[in-house]
């Protein structure tokens, strides 16, 4: 039992030395510590470089404390420079961190000095969203989207789609994904419109957007496929709740 819990942690350390030398930044730094710590150094580096580098989700608390020294350089270039562009980017890491209040705060800061700045206004909406507070949100993406139509390739134009969709102006919501979807292909906005319509009671025109989406996503490629499979199951229970 004792050797093959040593064959394990050695395995583990090779492991972890393997990825340092393949993706770690600062390989050198941490090859000393896998060295001279052995198992314990690797299992500090499995804690603090592999687990948030494999983008593995991950409680609040723990990307706290990894994060924490990265945090207190986005705070003290934020206080100490304190233009837009330093807040905006206090606001990502705390948005990323789980920490949405200080993250809202952080974004209206940065909007304080530069009011049309894209990323503060695309971050205080994102939050706006989490928050349910969408008449805030339908305000931010509204601003963004009159300054950049096609800003995140999209993104934010789907977004204000499911927020208009979320304040109940379906009208409004409707003519925007209809327009939306001419020039992108986000699985979700086909799916929100079809919910629009099916309420609207025209669920042939709404049975026919869903079943387009589920045909270009099957028939995309295999990343593209993966990646928006979910939508497909989505779509294919929303099909079974509208009537023919």
């Amino acid at each position: 039992m004792i050797e093959v819990i040593g064959f394990l942690m050695t395995g583990f350390w090779l492991f972890m030395i393997y990825d340092c030398i393949r993706n770690e930044p600062e390989r050198q730094l941490w090859l000393w510590i896998l060295i001279l710590i052995n198992f314990p150094g690797a299992f500090i580096y499995f804690l603090t470089r592999w687990i948030p580098r494999g983008d593995i989700p991950l409680p609040n608390y723990f990307t706290r404390w990894t994060r924490s020294r990265e945090l207190w350089i986005a705070e003290s270039q934020a206080r100490n420079i304190g233009k837009a562009h330093q807040y905006v980017l206090l606001g990502n890491l705390l948005s990323d961190m789980g920490m949405f209040d200080k993250a809202e705060e952080a974004y209206k800061q940065a909007l304080e000095k530069e009011a049309d700045n894209f990323q503060a206004l695309w971050g205080a909406a994102l939050i706006d969203i989490k928050k349910k507070n969408f008449v805030n949100a339908q305000r931010h993406l509204q601003t963004l989207l009159n300054k950049d139509p096609n800003y995140k390739y999209g993104d934010a134009s789907l977004a204000y789609g499911e927020t208009l969709f979320a304040l109940k102006e379906l009208d409004t919501a409707k003519l925007h994904l209809a327009k939306h979807i001419k020039n992108w292909s986000h699985p979700e906005a086909y799916i929100v419109l079809a919910q629009i319509l099916s309420q609207q009671g025209d669920t042939q025109t709404a049975r026919s957007y869903l079943e387009t989406m589920i045909a270009k996503v099957q028939g995309s490629s295999y990343f593209h496929y993966k990646r928006n499979r979910h939508s497909i199951g989505k779509a294919k229970k929303l099909l079974k709740t509208i009537g023919r």
